[in-house]
This record gives structure tokens, sequence and C-alpha cells, in this order.
């Protein structure tokens, strides 16, 4: 029998959580839960960065799957957004600038970035209004943006669907989940104080560069919380589209200190100089695989690998870090039985999409729920982000996040 984990605190209504689920599982003991302590303010707020967990592009149909992503201001005030695309390895790809006006929105296909057109932005390019920019606002930001050469286009699609990158036979920076031509990976979006030149292939500029982070957010990310959005997979093949809000990670200066655990923390040495609070580590959510939902659930789930380095692996290997493995999952079906799958690799990734009922997600069960421990299958703490698809054989799909079950905010690094 594993060993039960505490996450944070106990309390009298988490025990009983636990003899409740204990009974059905007498010999495999499902991770305890800690008190949400009210420090970690995850939720559909204005935050200083957003999470697009997942997404997913096919780049050899122009009409196939694609991921479009909306960035908000909440603001009055302008406000400038340092935009960065990762491959499911972690390693940044992409990073350029959007100017936001008061209460601007910006709407970005994933697939045109990958393909070299980004948009432009900027005072400049700001319609007249009660909120519009002038050109006094984050100066030298209103250069027009011209398409990414077609070096830069090869190589982003190399580093997305995990083929060799150009020039460096044999590197890879993600492992090609998605198959031939599918591009896959994830999208931070940080508030920063002044504009930065786009960026393709360098980690500079970006979360994973050790100068992007400053205490009080005086670097060159800020600690403004004025950003909100959403995401939503479109399929226009199928006629089928799937929405999220974006996962709004908010900064909060008075709170962290020198050996926090933060959501950028492995990039800055874990000295909590990035402010931002991290997610949580364990995940409650239903399945369904049959009856109304016939076509099953889909979980996508974003994983801290916690490693600074992105450096290009080889293609056969993949990174030293993967796979990652999950401490625990349970299985449980409607009447309370429950199992633990041993050794489990459900999510080895930093981010993927995996369907519930799979060899490497057994379920018994047409319906149930699972309980998933993210931390690594070595016993590390490690923050991750779930949100569950679930559709009915390709007439309608609905999403929601996943239950979030504890928080990260007094672990240290």
């Amino acid at each position: 029998m594993k060993t039960c984990r505490t996450h944070g605190a106990n309390s009298e209504k988490t025990a009983l959580a636990l003899a409740l689920a204990l009974w059905a599982l007498p010999a495999t003991g499902p991770v305890e839960a800690g008190v949400l302590t009210g420090n970690c303010r995850m939720g559909n707020q204005p935050a200083a960065t957003l999470l697009i967990p997942y997404f997913r592009v096919d780049l050899g149909n122009p009409t196939g799957s694609t991921t479009l992503v909306s960035i908000n201001n909440a603001s009055a005030k302008p406000a400038l957004a340092r935009v960065v695309l990762w491959t499911d390895w972690g390693a940044p790809t992409l990073a350029f600038d959007l100017y936001l006006t008061g209460y601007d929105v910006q709407t970005l296909n994933v697939r045109d970035l990958l393909t070299g057109a980004l948009p432009t932005t900027g005072a400049a390019q700001s319609h007249p209004g009660p909120f519009s920019a002038t050109a006094a606002d984050f100066p030298a930001c209103n250069a027009p943006r011209t398409a990414l050469r077609r070096l830069d286009r090869l190589y982003l699609r190399a580093a997305h669907t995990g083929q060799p990158l150009p020039n460096t036979p044999g590197s890879c920076l993600g492992s090609g989940q998605g198959g031939p031509g599918m591009a896959t990976g994830y999208v931070t979006v940080d508030t920063v104080n002044r504009c930065s030149a786009p960026a393709v292939g360098k980690t500079e500029n970006t979360p994973a560069d050790p100068l992007y982070f400053a205490r009080g957010g005086s670097g060159l990310a800020s600690d403004d919380n004025v950003l909100w959005g959403d995401y939503a997979y479109v399929d226009g093949k199928s006629g089928r589209a799937e929405s999220q809000t974006a996962v709004a990670v908010v900064a909060d200066p008075d709170f962290f200190t020198g050996g926090a655990y933060t959501f950028y923390g492995r990039y800055v040495g874990f000295d909590g100089r990035d402010d931002r609070m991290p997610l949580s580590s364990l995940y409650y959510t239903r399945f369904f695989d049959g009856g109304t939902f016939a076509g099953g659930t889909d979980l996508v789930v974003w994983r801290d690998n916690r490693q600074a380095s992105v450096a290009p692996s080889a293609c056969a290997k993949g990174p030293s870090w993967s796979p990652l493995g999950e401490y625990q999952l349970v299985v449980f079906d409607e009447e309370e039985n429950a199992a633990q799958l041993q050794s489990s690799n459900a999510f080895p990734l930093t981010t993927q999409r995996m369907h519930v009922g799979t060899p490497a997600l057994p379920t018994q069960a047409k319906a149930g729920w699972l309980m998933l421990d993210l931390w690594h299958q070595d016993g590390t703490h490690a923050q991750g982000w779930v949100t569950v698809m679930q559709s009915s054989a390709g007439r309608f799909s609905s999403g929601h996040e996943a239950m979030r079950a504890d928080d990260l905010c007094n672990f240290g690094p």
C-alpha cells in the first residue's frame, strides 16, 4: 500500500473525505488533499500571466483543426503582453508582443503564428475611441511586423511536430505526439514593461531567460494583473469546436519570498521573484464513455517538468526528465469501487491530450471519476493543470476545468 502524502494542512472535512474513500480501497490509499488556504487565488480573474495549456494545429490541412486564442485587457489603461509558444517538451520557440489598448481584445489563430504571420498591433493601429492609445504609451512598440523568414517557419514546424530541427540532424524540441503534420504545444502570455523584438528559437526575452523577472515586477515582466482570455479548439473539417477560459496566474509580490514554489519557479531558481501563484497538483474529474457522451472523455493535462534547461534533445530519446510519470492515479466507478493504476505514465510530457479508456489510461467502468496526483512519479512535488473534454461522437462536445483539490503555495522549492 502506498503511503498517503499530505498536501498542506489537514482538516476534519478533508479527513472525513479521505476516510470515505479509503473504505472502498483497502489495499491502495489515495492521496490526501490539503486545505485550499486562499493564498493561491486561482480563478477566472484578471492576472499577470495567462496559460493556454495545450494547442493543436493541423499544418497539413488548411481547413483542419486549429486553436484560437483571445487575449483581453481588463484595464482602461493600455497594456503590453508578451506571447510565447512552447513545445510539449517545454521549450520556447516563438515570442512576440501584443499591444492592448484599454479594454482591448486581440484574437490569435495559432495556425497563423506557426506559418509566420504575426499580428501587427500598437498605438498606430488603435482605433479612435475613449481608450485609444498614443505613441507615448510603450514607445518604440509601433514597428510594423513582417512575415517570418522561411527558415524560421521551418524551425517552428519541426519543433512543434517532433521533427529534427533544421541544420541540427537528430535534435528535436518536441515529441510529435499529434502525428505527422500535427503541431502541438502550449502558450503563455505575460504582462511586460517594455517592448522586445519578435524572436524565433531564442530564450532571450522569454520566461526561460533569467533576466525576464525581477523583484516586484521590475524586470521585463511586470506584475500587472490585467489580462484575461479564452481559447478554442476548432476543427472546420468535422464542424466541431471546444472552448475553455485561459488559466489566470495571478502575481502577488507581497506573498512570495526566496525558496518559494511559484509558477515560473524553475526558471528563477525557485527564489520567488516571478511573483506568480503556482497551480495545483491534485485534481478530481468525472469521466464518461457511453450514453450521452458516446464519444468519451479527453483530458488536457499541462505539467511542470521543473527543469530550467530548454535545450534540444535527441529525437529518439527525449529530454532527461521524460517521462514524468504520476505519483498516483486512481480510478473510481459510480459504486465507489476504486483501483490504482500502478506505475502510471498517462501524462509523460509537459502538455498532452489523452483519451480516457486507452491503454495508457485504462478504465473498466463506463462512468466514474479520476483522482490525478500530478507530482512526479519519484515524489517530486510539481504543479499541473487539468481540463476535461467530453463529446458525443461528432455531434457536440462540452468542456470544463477539473476540480482542484490542493495548492502548492506553502511548499518550498
